[in-house]
């Protein structure tokens, strides 16, 4: 059993790595989300709804997004 799930009414901030395109580079989808739904998924998983509620489209590179300030976070692919 899985624990530390997030509950429905949690935050959650989702990144998502986007396919490259020959215009616009490798990017990342940033998102602010509330959690709306969470039931079993395959074996030891667990499968989340959630209604996005801000989104962001950042360049990507190396595995690591750049900020504003120029800082690297690390993007991953749900």
């Amino acid at each position: 059993m899985m624990t530390n799930l997030p509950k429905p009414g949690d935050l959650l901030t989702v990144d998502i790595e986007l396919p490259a395109n020959h215009s616009f580079g490798r990017r990342c989808m940033h998102c602010q989300a509330v959690v709306a739904r969470v039931s079993a998924g395959e074996v030891g998983g667990a499968r989340v709804a959630f209604q996005v509620n801000q989104m962001q489209f950042r360049s990507y590179s190396n595995g690591k997004y750049a900020t504003a300030a120029n800082q690297e976070v690390g993007c991953s692919l749900m």
